[in-house]
C-alpha cells in the first residue's frame, strides 16, 4: 500500500480521533475506561467485495460495535477484494495505524496453514490482537436409517459415503470415526458438490454424508429415511458445544474423548480447533494493550446483545452466535502453523480410509465425476445471471434449472476465450456442465 493510499483511508480521521492517552501508563479499569472514540471515525478492512458473508458479518458487528465503544464512533467500511483477502490482510498487518482507528473482518482462509505457507504472504496471524469472532453452525453427518446397524457392524456391507474430494470438514470426520470409532464405510469420491450428493441421497445411491446447511439437513430430516450420527458443534467458552438446531446430536471430540494419544491427539485437536474458525474480528499488531481491552469488552457486549443475535441469525444461520476473544486467540494460535509431522497423520488418516490425500484440482474433479456418470451437459441459453455471476437460471428439458458458479472450479469461457463468471449476462447461448438443479457447474463455455 502507498502513502496516499493510507492518507485516503485516514482522511479526516486522525484529527479526530481522540483518546486519553496521557493516563494510558495508569492501571486499572479506570484508565480503560479513559479510552475514548467520540467523533471518531474508525476503518474497518474487509478482505472481500460487498455482499458476502465476511462482509455481511462484518458490518453487522460494525454496527452494534459502534453502540458499544465508547464514544460511539462511526465505521467507515473499507473492502479490498484481492488475492482471496491475503492483499487487504497484508495491509492490515503492515500499514493500518495501531491506535485503534482500523480493525479487521476476514475470514478462515486468510489464516489458514495452507495459505500462510504461500510466498505473498506478509502476516503472521498470531501477533493479531483479536477481539471475537462469530461461527455458523458446523456440519453435521447424515446416515440413512437403514444403514444404522451397517455402520457399527463390520460383518455388514458398509455404509457408503460420497463426497468431492475428501477435503471436506465432514469427509474428514467420518474418516476420524471410521479410524477410532470403527465406524463401517465406504466412500465415493467425484460428486461435484453438495446439490449432487443430496440428490445422490434420496436416490440411494448414497447412504451418508456430512453438510452445514440446516435447509438441506431438514429437508432430510422431513423424508423420515436419515438420522444424524455426528457433529462437529461450535465452540463456547473453550468448550464443543452442539449446534442449537441439533442439540440432541453429539459432537465429534465427546465421541473420541479418551481414545486418543500421541501424535494422534495432538493431529485431532488441530483439525478440530482449525474447523472452528469461521469470521474473525481484529485489530492490528502491536495495539496498545489498553485499547485492545476496551474492544474486547465492546465486543463482549456485542455478541450477548439479543438484537445482535437475532438480526444474524435471520442474516446468516439459526446458529449464528459469537465467540470471544481468548477463544478465537486459542484457535488461532493452535492451528496457523502446525509441525509436518501432524499434518503427515492427518494425510495418512484419509489414504488409509479410502479418501485422497490432498484436495483434487477441478480437472482431476470432472473426470471422477463423469466416472461416476454425475451431472448434465446441455446446450441451453441464460435466462438471468445474479449475484454478479455466483448463479445463472436456464431451461433444460422444458424445466427452469439453476447452477452455482465458482470463481475457481468452474471453467468459464466466452466466445473461446477464458473469462470470468462475472461476464456471464443473459441471452449468452452457452454449453453448461453441472451437478443438476442448484448444483455447482463444471464448465460454462458461451458464444
Amino acid at each position: 500500500m502507498t502513502k496516499t493510499l493510507t492518507r485516503f483511508f485516514l482522511g479526516g480521521t486522525v484529527a479526530s480521533l481522540m483518546f486519553a492517552w496521557a493516563s494510558l501508563g495508569a492501571s486499572g479499569n479506570a484508565v480503560a475506561q479513559e479510552v475514548s472514540f467520540e467523533g471518531a471515525r474508525i476503518n474497518v478492512i474487509i478482505g472481500t467485495s460487498p455482499g458476502g458473508g465476511t462482509d455481511g458479518t462484518t458490518r453487522l458487528v460494525g454496527r452494534f460495535m459502534e453502540k458499544y465503544l465508547p464514544g460511539n464512533p462511526q465505521m467507515v467500511y473499507r473492502n479490498m477484494p484481492a488475492g482471496h483477502g491475503v492483499v487487504a490482510t497484508n495491509y492490515f498487518a503492515n500499514e493500518a495505524k495501531a491506535d485503534g482507528s482500523f480493525w479487521m473482518g476476514g475470514g478462515n482462509a486468510y489464516i489458514d496453514a495452507n495459505t500462510l505457507r504461500k510466498s505473498v504472504v506478509k502476516y503472521d496471524p498470531t501477533k493479531f490482537e483479536f477481539i471475537g469472532g462469530v461461527a455458523r453452525g458446523g456440519s453435521v453427518i447424515s446416515l440413512r436409517k437403514e444403514k444404522l446397524k451397517n455402520f457399527s457392524d463390520k460383518s455388514l456391507p458398509p455404509a457408503v459415503v460420497g463426497t468431492p474430494d475428501g477435503s471436506d470438514t465432514w469427509a474428514e470426520m467420518i474418516a476420524w470415526g471410521a479410524e477410532l470409532l470403527g465406524w463401517n464405510v465406504r466412500f465415493v469420491v467425484g460428486y461435484p458438490g453438495t446439490a449432487s450428493l443430496l440428490l445422490a441421497a434420496r436416490r440411494g445411491e448414497i447412504d451418508s454424508f456430512g453438510t452445514s446447511n440446516i435447509e438441506m439437513l431438514r429437508s432430510l430430516e422431513k423424508t423420515g429415511n436419515f438420522a444424524f450420527v455426528a457433529q462437529n458443534g461450535q465452540r463456547e467458552g473453550g468448550k464443543v458445544v452442539p449446534r442449537s438446531a441439533f442439540p440432541d446430536v453429539p459432537t465429534m471430540p465427546s465421541l473420541v474423548e479418551g481414545k486418543l494419544s500421541g501424535i494422534a491427539r495432538k493431529a485431532f485437536e488441530y483439525w478440530e480447533k482449525s474447523n472452528q474458525i469461521d469470521k474473525w474480528y481484529a485489530l492490528p499488531p502491536g495495539t496498545p494493550a489498553k485499547v485492545v481491552g476496551v474492544y474486547a469488552a465492546a465486543y463482549e457486549k456485542v455478541f450477548r446483545d439479543e438484537a445482535f443475535l437475532k438480526m444474524g441469525r435471520h442474516q446468516f444461520s439459526a446458529d449464528f452466535g459469537g465467540q470471544s476473544r481468548a477463544d478465537m486467540t486459542d484457535l488461532v494460535k493452535s492451528t496457523s502453523y502446525p509441525n509436518v509431522e501432524i499434518l503427515d497423520h492427518l494425510r495418512s488418516l484419509k489414504v488409509k480410509n479410502g479418501l485422497p490425500a490432498e484436495a483434487l484440482s477441478a480437472a482431476e474433479m470432472a473426470k471422477l465425476a463423469a466416472k461416476l456418470g454425475l451431472g448434465n451437459k446441455i446446450a441451453t441459453k441464460l435466462v438471468a445471471v445474479e449475484r454478479g455471476g455466483r448463479v445463472i437460471k436456464f431451461e433444460a428439458a422444458g424445466k427452469a434449472q439453476s447452477a452455482r458458479i465458482s470463481g475457481s472450479r468452474t471453467k468459464v469461457t466466452i466466445g473461446g476465450k477464458a473469462s470470468k463468471r462475472g461476464a456471464l449476462a443473459a441471452g449468452m447461448a452457452c454449453e453448461v456442465s453441472y451437478a443438476g438443479d442448484g448444483g455447482e457447474a463444471q464448465l460454462v463455455a458461451c458464444r
